[in-house]
């Protein structure tokens, strides 16, 4: 974990990461990102997403640029475990489970 990171408040932490990760994946997801369906273990580089609805078009877009065969009408994913390797951070790439 970073040391400007260290000593900030819990909430202030999941809503640093919230931001994060709306930036990423916030044109994925049809809602945007509540802090209840978001746990992080910053310090273990672990954090879950849970319950997030997919927006198929923006999901059919990536899927059709890489050739994959395949259309999704709707989509929802229950849990989503991202694993981040601080102590490597850009040479390691990161964990998506």
């Amino acid at each position: 974990m970073r040391r400007w990171a260290s000593g900030w408040p819990e909430a202030l932490k999941a809503r640093a990461a919230r931001y994060a990760l709306e930036r990423s994946l916030g044109p994925f997801l049809e809602e945007r990102l509540r802090l209840e369906q978001l746990s992080l273990d910053l310090r273990g580089g672990t954090g879950t997403l849970r319950h997030l609805r997919l927006r198929a078009a923006a999901v059919d877009e990536v899927l059709a640029a890489a050739g994959a065969p395949l259309e999704l009408r709707e989509g929802c994913l229950d849990a989503v475990t991202v694993t981040v390797p601080w102590a490597a951070l850009g040479s390691q790439a990161c964990g998506l489970h």
